[in-house]
């Protein structure tokens, strides 16, 4: 049964940190680790229990999870007193993190030869979407193991989706990530052109995010301004998010024009462009300098 799991949570950030809360206050026995002595000690406030490194969390919990930045996932789970080290029989570590198909695939097949079982897990759906567990979660690895955490997947996200073996969670976590930057752009090319036009700015964004223009992102737009009276809404315009994609459609031999567009402007703004609502106009994003 799902309620006898003994969970632990290594990384908490905002992301990580809402998630593990949510999964406490579901009634989950939790260990929690984080190199931030601070970041651990609202959830010990709550009845969480302190570790003072991964494999300890391991060595406590039949299910470990992770939400870190992607450059520290292979030392948490293969690293010195990492989760590998950890000898906990039938122990599942469900990693979280946006890294890539070839790490994932790397971290799995190291951690199965010393009998643990892992799955990736990338999320989707800001600070925001952590705390009211309404992430999309992408998740990759045996069905097993699938079925076995979705008790637990399904308290941090509405949509939690199984996508096959071990990586091609970041896969569909990379290819999100560039089919939301094309959301991202429609939407600031559409209030520039409103704009331009003289429409208002506030109305015009509640109009289209009813239509077939509607997105994620347009819905937070809209929900940001009406229902929370905010004057200022940022997009943030990620090279990142389009050159992963590119690259991975580079190996396969596909030329993904969209995405090679939307990368070209977003490389030549800052990652931050502001629509000021009661000003009804749209600050001019810094454009970044040559190198």
């Amino acid at each position: 049964m799902a309620a006898l799991e003994q969970l632990g949570f290594i990384g908490l950030g905002n992301m990580g940190g809402a998630i593990a809360r949510r999964l406490l206050r579901a009634g989950f026995p939790l260990t929690v680790y984080d190199v931030v002595r601070e970041k651990m000690q609202p959830l010990l406030d709550e009845g969480a229990a302190a570790a003072a490194a991964p494999d300890e969390v391991a060595m406590r919990s039949t299910i470990v999870m992770a939400s870190l930045q992607s450059a520290d996932v292979e030392e948490v789970a293969l690293g010195k007193s990492g989760i590998s080290e950890a000898d906990r029989a039938g122990l599942l570590f469900v990693d979280l993190s946006s890294t890539t198909a070839e790490l994932a695939v790397k971290v799995a097949s190291t951690l199965r030869q010393r009998g643990i079982e892992m799955l990736d897990s990338p999320v989707s759906g800001a600070d925001i979407g952590a705390t009211n567990g309404n992430l999309t979660l992408f998740v990759g690895g045996s069905y097993e193991a699938f079925q076995r955490a979705l008790p637990v997947l399904q308290i941090v996200g509405r949509t939690v989706t199984y996508l096959g073996k071990n990586g091609n969670g970041q896969l569909g976590k990379i290819i999100n990530e560039m089919m939301q930057t094309f959301s991202q752009l429609a939407i600031y090319e559409g209030l520039q052109l409103a704009e331009k036009m003289g429409l208002d700015l506030k109305m015009f964004a509640r109009a289209v995010s009813a239509g077939c223009a509607q997105s994620w992102r347009l819905d937070e737009l809209v929900d940001a301004v009406f229902n929370r009276g905010e004057s200022n809404f940022r997009l943030n315009l990620r090279p990142g998010r389009t050159g992963r994609a590119i690259d991975m459609a580079a190996a396969v031999g596909l030329a993904l024009s969209g995405a090679e567009a939307a990368h070209r402007i977003f490389a030549d703004h800052s990652w931050e462009i502001v629509i000021d609502f009661e000003g009804s106009n749209i600050i001019t994003p810094i454009k970044k300098q040559p190198s």
